[in-house]
């Protein structure tokens, strides 16, 4: 089905499926900037990564597509990644995550068993027909924004979508977890600031193991450039996980392609191509 015929079914019903406020929620969070008479940036439309993060970064943030994997999948150095992952990770010294000594060991070897799985849990949740999570799905191909008074609205080809309160309502009560969490903006200039709690720890950042908790904080900055130019940036807080918050980044432009549609690259959890990995891995390393 086409997304765009999702996104219609869906959108009929946000005013009255979200709620103005929720028994036992949270501090309301900060309330939105004051505009006075500007209207916020149109941004609607389709949008495609172009700038920081690559496919390689999205298979492992840190290292990029290891070479076996960009055999399998048919993409050459060349035209993939030219040492850019270093890029993505923008404020930490050595462009690494800033894993707590225990959380570095634990991500070593998700990353490990990643590369041979033996149960479904090596593998990550996109791959296993999960959701992506946040601030996944922000790296991992194209999607659609659609506008709308109190909204936005952002659904991924690569599966999950978000609504974004732009009516400073509070939270959710910190014992509801979502793969999206729960997102509350408001416009600051022409970037539209989102403070996203209540995120589960089920999402992983990319395939290769790197992970948070259920504590992750998000601060993202969606900056409206230019009419063909959406530049984010994301501030990611987890005292559980991290030794301190770091940033990741990346640029989007607008996909004008005349009769573009943003399609659901679907699947269903437990499909064979799972089976077909795990099977491949014991193969390669019989016990």
């Amino acid at each position: 089905m086409f997304r765009s015929a999702i996104v219609g079914a869906i959108l009929a019903l946000v005013p009255a499926a979200i709620p103005a406020a929720v028994a036992g929620q949270q501090a309301a969070a900060p309330k939105p900037t004051a505009r006075t008479s500007v209207a916020p940036p149109d941004f609607q439309g389709y949008w495609q990564g172009s700038g920081y993060a690559t496919v390689d970064e999205a298979y492992d943030l840190e290292n990029g597509m290891p070479e076996n994997e960009r055999i399998i999948t048919g993409r050459s150095a060349a035209t993939t990644r030219t040492k850019r992952a270093d890029v993505v990770v923008i404020d930490t010294p050595d462009r690494k995550i800033p894993y707590q000594p225990w959380a570095l060991a634990l991500r070593d070897q998700l990353a490990k068993a990643a590369y041979a799985p033996t149960k479904l849990e090596d593998i990550d949740s996109l791959t296993r027909c999960f959701q992506m999570g946040v601030p996944r799905q922000s790296f991992l191909g194209g999607f659609q924004v659609v506008q709308m008074p109190g909204y936005v609205f952002i659904a991924h080809g690569n599966g999950g979508a978000r609504t974004i309160s732009l009516d400073g309502r509070p939270h959710l009560d910190s014992k509801i977890k979502l793969w999206a969490g729960d997102s509350v903006g408001h416009w600051e200039g022409n970037t539209l600031v989102v403070d996203v709690t209540n995120i589960n720890e089920h999402g992983w950042y990319d395939v290769a193991g790197n992970f948070h908790s259920d504590n992750l904080h998000l601060v993202e900055r969606w900056t409206v450039v230019d009419a063909n130019t959406l530049r984010y940036e994301v501030l990611n807080d987890d005292p559980k996980v991290f030794t301190k918050p770091w940033i990741l980044k990346n640029e989007y432009k607008r996909n004008t392609e005349e009769g573009y549609e943003q399609w659901e690259n679907s699947c269903f959890e437990g499909e064979r191509g799972v089976q077909l990995m795990l099977n491949a891995a014991k193969r390669a390393n019989p016990q």
